[in-house]
């Protein structure tokens, strides 16, 4: 299974099994004889459902039944459109990011180096004694969330499927969140900030490393960065391979890191394109007969797939779309991870005071809990951070 498809697997996990979500559903269930998110039997995204209609339907009940079911239904509802809207949104970071479903407050990751490289044994000789490597990190989950306030009106007089969209974009919205929370550690450069929040940076950092997560000089001998930051180029792209091939462990040691994506901005995105897929050599010719002379191969056509994301940051720390900063990644090790403790669950305010009832008011809150960091950055190159702009 692709890393995407696995990913989006965990994530509707995570929306439909999560220990919230499956609470809800198993009451609503008992109550009402139907599951929530069954969008056949309760096909709230379908044109042709009517809330008017379904409240005419209650009215057989006593009064104050009926306004206490259809308030359960309309929860429901908002938590069906809200689940919808999140698996729709089109967003990248599963390209490259582990999802995993989370069960705690804070997760505990041990990232393993393995032993000390054999040595050769002569006769009579004690075999080495060999250590073993890890990292010890923690990342706890954060607490995510917004408020939609619904006009009654607006819930009566609905023809358009207004409130439909607006309840959506509460699902949207936290799924983006997800893509900006990703893109901002992995950039992990001072003063991040996408609307009015101020993203963190990397919190994994160990204790004995100085710089991190991008560094030329990890612990182990190994490094992730270049010497000096270049645009995206051939020569930039051929560096990183080089690095990563001769990437090293905590204990020194050469390891496995197989390079196989570009994630890179907009601004960059058509020159990626030609240095990926042209058929003669991408950087201009040189002369007849030396390597990338006229008609010579391209060497690094499909050696590696490409992520484009509108939330690829600056160095400056701002989201603009320009951004010349590029990485090259091994997204076949989970060496970044986002980790989904509730996806988005949404609750009710109560209906017979406050807001509600002066004001005829709905009020739902969406609410999500996760995180996302590096567990390993050595799998991952810094090409530019977007320092270098030509």
């Amino acid at each position: 299974m692709k890393l995407r498809e696995r990913n989006l697997a965990v994530q509707k996990r995570v929306l439909t099994e999560g220990a919230e979500i499956k609470s809800f559903r198993e009451g609503f269930k008992a109550r009402h004889g139907i599951d929530p998110l069954d969008g056949e039997k309760f096909p709230v995204m379908k044109e042709s459902w009517s809330w008017r209609k379904l409240a005419t339907k209650l009215q057989g009940m006593r009064e104050a039944d009926a306004a206490g079911a259809f308030m359960q239904f309309l929860r429901a509802g908002v938590q069906s459109v809200t689940n919808a809207m999140y698996e729709s949104v089109g967003t990248t970071y599963e390209d490259w990011v582990t999802v995993v479903q989370s069960t705690k407050d804070t997760e505990l990751y041990a990232p393993n180096h393995g032993v000390a490289f054999p040595r050769q044994v002569g006769p009579s000789m004690k075999y080495p004694e060999v250590g073993a490597a890890a990292l010890d990190i923690k990342l706890k989950n954060l607490k995510f969330g917004s408020m939609y306030v619904l006009e009654r009106e607006l819930l009566d007089d609905d023809q358009t499927g207004s409130f439909q969209r607006q309840a959506g974009m509460l699902g949207e919205y936290m799924k983006l969140l997800c893509e900006v929370l990703c893109y901002g550690k992995l950039a992990s450069v001072a003063n991040m900030t996408y609307i009015d929040y101020s993203i963190p940076v990397s919190e994994t950092k160990p204790a004995d490393e100085s710089t991190y997560p991008w560094s030329q000089a990890l612990r182990g001998g190994g490094k992730n960065r270049p010497a000096s930051y270049t645009i995206l180029n051939q020569a930039g792209i051929q560096a990183g391979f080089i690095g990563l091939m001769n990437q090293k462990n905590l204990q020194g040691i050469k390891m496995n890191v197989t390079p196989n994506r570009i994630i890179a901005g907009p601004s960059q995105q058509f020159d990626a394109a030609v240095l990926l897929n042209s058929s003669y050599y991408p950087s201009g010719a040189a002369a007849a007969g030396s390597t990338g002379g006229a008609f010579a191969i391209n060497p690094i056509k499909s050696i590696a797939d490409l992520t484009i994301s509108r939330f690829v940051f600056k160095n400056d720390g701002t989201v603009t779309g320009d951004s010349k900063a590029w990485f090259l990644v091994d997204d076949s090790k989970p060496w970044f991870i986002l980790q989904l403790r509730e996806a988005i669950s949404v609750e009710q305010e109560a209906t017979n005071a406050g807001a509600a009832f002066e004001l005829d008011q709905y009020r739902f809150k969406a609410r999500s809990r996760m995180n996302a960091d590096h567990i390993d950055p050595r799998y991952a190159w810094q090409g530019n951070d977007g320092s270098v702009t030509s």
